[in-house]
This record gives C-alpha cells, structure tokens and sequence, in this order.
C-alpha cells in the first residue's frame, strides 16, 4: 500500500493561506539503491490515482507498484486545487503557474527531506536524482516547472503535445495567447456544464471516451477509472487544451527528456514533430505505445511503458 504524504507549500504560494499538497510514496525494497526519485504529476480530471489503480479482477495498473518494483521510490503529487490537495481561495486564479509553484515546492521539498532522513519514516538519509514523470496536464507541468525552477535531473512527459488536439472539435484560434485561453475556457464551461464563477470542473467521460481508451480497455477497467475521476481548475484545464500554451517553456528544458503518445491517438497531431519543441535538451527519446489511447497507465501495453522508462532512467542521469 503506498505511504501518504503531505507537504505544506504556503510561503511558496505567498497568499497568506495555508496550503498543503497530498501524495503516495511507493518504496522499493532497498530505498538507498534506487537509480531514482520519480516525481509523479497526474494531468487534468485525474488525481494520483492514476498512479496507482487497485481494480478487483485487473491487477497490474499501478505505476506506483511496478516501478517500486523496478527499484525505484515513487511519489505521486495532488496538484492544489485537485484530489487531497488544498483548494486554494485568495491565491488567485488557479491556472497553471499557480500550479506550477506548488508542485515545484513539492519537488524541493522531496529532494531536501530525502538528503535529511526525514521524508519518510524509517528511511534513512538519500541524495538520489530526481525525475519528472508527467501525464497530460501533470506533462505540461512537469515542462513549467523544469523550465522557471530547475529541480529535475531528467523528465518523462507522458501525452501531452505543444500544439495540442483532440480535446474540443474546435481549436482556439485567436491570434494572442490570453484570447486563446478565454475561448477554450468557454469551450469547456460548455462542455462541463459549469457556471461562470465555477472554479472547478469536470468533462463528461463519454466525450473523451475514446481518446482516453482508443477501443481497448475492458469495460470494468474504465468504470474503476470513471468512480474516482478528479475535478480539475477551470483555468489550469483551459490554459492546458490551448493550442501552443507550452511552447515558451520547451526550449528552456536542459535536461534529458522522455516523451510518450499512444499510437493509436493522443492529443499531439504528429509525435514525430515533438522533440523539435525540446532545443535546449542534450538527449530527446520518443515512444509510443502500441494501440494506445491518451491514458496509457490504462493501455494494453503500459507495462512496456513503464519497463522503458525504468531502463532509460539510468542511462541519463
């Protein structure tokens, strides 16, 4: 069972509200011999349940486990606003910058107490490298966060494209970034059916049903994933959807990237065209997922995923 966690992230954030950012520690059986620490970060309508799905009569879809498994300590963080995380109230609006400083603090945090012997008890003293594991929305801040703050040795970005599709039938398709943003604001509010002064939200699952799943997941296995499906920041989940909201902060990731789509569909238009995003990187690796949906933790072949990153890890930091 993973271990929660919690990390107090207010004098990050400045608001003067206190604000704390859950997670699940996953431990292999000799921690000090991890080749890593992977820092999970879930995308938009998940929590850290991605990372970890217990499912009567489908084992094997927890990341959390077989990486552990693999020999690595795995974390995986609520963003605020979403799962056991805080909502924050005079922060701001949440979008992703906001975010983003809380999962960097996140990340700061883990590496500190980890060299101090106080992230977990009964887990004596580490200095191990430390990863970035982002899907979706967890991707793109996993790139935000490696891009204004630094804390990552190598980042795996798992579905999630600069000019991202696939989302709404339509694409923003206003000249400045800020217009853009407003219009896939308003496309989701008309999709998830939330009011104007709503702060959160949650898109119906049979819109995306297909794209999550691309036809071959089993029918229990979605229902599992639908019964503990996340809200996510109204603001955060339309900055993510706009086309091209990321691109600013590809080229000024400097360390190892891994990037996965599933090949049957995911939200880039060409995968192929992706690691030209990553000009500052010295190493870009792409995969993808054989028969795969956007959700490859649900995929047929995420085991192959996950084995991949596990060996590649290694051979960058």
């Amino acid at each position: 069972m993973p271990l929660s966690l919690t990390f107090d992230v207010s004098d990050a954030i400045g608001s003067g509200e206190h604000l704390t950012q859950a997670a699940w520690a996953f431990l292999p059986e000799i921690p000090a011999k991890a080749p890593a620490v992977l820092v999970c970060l879930a995308g938009g309508l998940y929590d850290k349940h991605y990372w970890h799905m217990e499912i009567p009569g489908y084992p094997g879809y927890s990341f959390g486990e077989h990486m552990a498994n693999a020999g690595y300590i795995v974390i995986a963080v609520d963003h605020l606003g979403v799962g056991e995380s805080t909502d924050p109230v005079s922060s701001g609006e949440l979008g992703l910058e906001l975010l983003a400083t809380g999962d960097a603090e996140v990340v700061r945090q883990i590496r500190s107490k980890a060299a101090a012997g106080t992230l977990i008890g009964g887990l004596a003293p580490v200095s191990l490298p430390v990863v970035g594991v982002g899907h979706s929305m967890g991707a793109c801040l996993t790139t935000m966060v490696q891009a204004r703050y630094t804390v990552y040795d190598a980042v795996a970005l798992l579905g999630y494209g600069v000019q991202i599709t696939n989302v709404y039938e339509q694409d923003a398709d206003a000249e400045d970034l800020e217009a853009r943003v407003q219009q896939t604001m308003q496309a989701a509010r008309q999709l998830s059916g939330v009011e104007p002064g709503d702060t959160h939200m949650i898109a119906p699952r049979d819109y995306l049903k297909n794209m999550f799943y691309a036809g071959e997941v089993p029918q229990e296995v979605i229902d599992a994933d639908t019964a503990v499906q996340s809200r996510v920041p109204v603001r955060a989940g339309a900055e993510v959807t706009t086309p091209g909201f990321v691109e600013k902060y590809t080229p000024q990731v400097t360390v190892p990237v891994f990037l996965a789509f599933g090949a049957a569909i995911d939200v880039s238009p060409n995968p192929y065209a992706e690691p030209a995003n990553y000009t500052g990187s010295p190493d870009v690796t792409l995969h993808l997922v054989p028969k795969s949906g956007h959700c490859h933790n649900f995929a047929s072949h995420r085991g192959a995923l996950w084995d991949r990153i596990a060996k590649w890890v290694p051979t960058v930091v």
